[in-house]
C-alpha cells in the first residue's frame, strides 16, 4: 500500500468543523451521519462517534468532514487533540482491510448510475464470469423482477455438484453485496441436463 496522506483544515468560516482530505477513497458519493445509530453501513463513521464531542460525520469521495457539538470549544487550537485522534482513525481504518481498495472504487464507480439489470449484466461481465470460466462454466442472465434475479448456468457449471456452492457463497454473494437492493438470485438452469448432474429426477 502508498504512503497514506492525510490533511486536515478547521473552517474559516465555521470553526465547528474541519475537514480532512485523503489521498484514498474513503466513500463513494456522499454519506453524512448525524449520530452512532445512523452509522451500521461505515465502520469509519462508527468510530469517529467514539470520540467525544463529535456531532456529525461526513463522507464525500477523499473528503471527510467532521463537526463539532455546539457546546464544545471550537477553535482552531482547540481543535488539535481532537484532530490526532480522527488522524489514528482514519490510519486504522484505511490499512484494516475496511476500506475500499482501487479495485472497488473502479468498479462502483461504473456502477453508478446504471439501472439494476445493467449492474447485474456489468458484474457477470466482470466480476463473476472471468472466475466461472476457469472451471469452462458461465453464467447468463435471464431476468430481474421483483428485485429476484434469474440467472443460468451453463457450460463446466451445469450439472456441477459444485454448482449450488458457486451460486450462494460466490455469484449471489457478489450481486447483493454491490446491488443491495436484490433480495435473491435463483438459479433456473436443468442441471439434470447437463454432461454430469447432480440432481436426476425420481424414476
Amino acid at each position: 500500500m502508498d504512503n497514506i496522506t492525510i490533511s486536515s483544515e478547521v473552517d474559516k468560516r465555521n470553526s465547528a468543523i474541519c475537514r480532512f482530505t485523503v489521498n484514498r477513497t474513503l466513500h463513494i458519493g456522499t454519506a453524512s451521519f448525524d449520530n452512532k445509530a445512523q452509522t451500521e453501513q461505515s465502520l469509519l463513521a462508527q468510530k469517529l462517534f467514539e470520540i467525544e464531542g463529535i456531532s456529525r460525520v461526513q463522507l464525500i469521495g477523499h473528503l471527510l468532514v467532521v463537526s463539532r457539538a455546539a457546546e464544545s470549544k471550537s477553535s482552531e487550537q482547540d481543535w488539535q487533540e481532537l484532530i490526532k485522534r480522527v488522524e489514528v482513525i482514519l490510519k486504522a481504518f484505511l490499512v484494516s482491510g475496511f476500506a475500499l481498495s482501487q479495485e472497488q472504487v473502479e468498479d462502483r464507480m461504473m456502477l453508478m448510475g446504471r439501472g439494476t439489470k445493467e449492474k447485474i449484466q456489468y458484474l457477470l461481465a466482470h466480476k463473476i464470469n472471468p472466475g466461472v470460466a476457469a472451471h469452462a462454466g458461465f453464467v447468463e442472465l435471464i431476468d430481474v423482477k421483483d428485485n429476484n434475479v434469474y440467472i443460468r448456468l451453463g457450460g463446466g457449471c451445469q450439472g456441477c455438484g459444485a454448482a449450488d456452492f458457486t451460486l450462494r457463497q460466490g455469484i449471489e454473494a457478489i450481486i447483493r453485496k454491490e446491488v443491495p437492493e436484490i433480495l435473491r438470485v435463483l438459479d433456473v438452469t436443468d442441471h439434470a441436463a447437463g454432461t454430469n448432474p447432480y440432481y436426476r429426477p425420481a424414476k
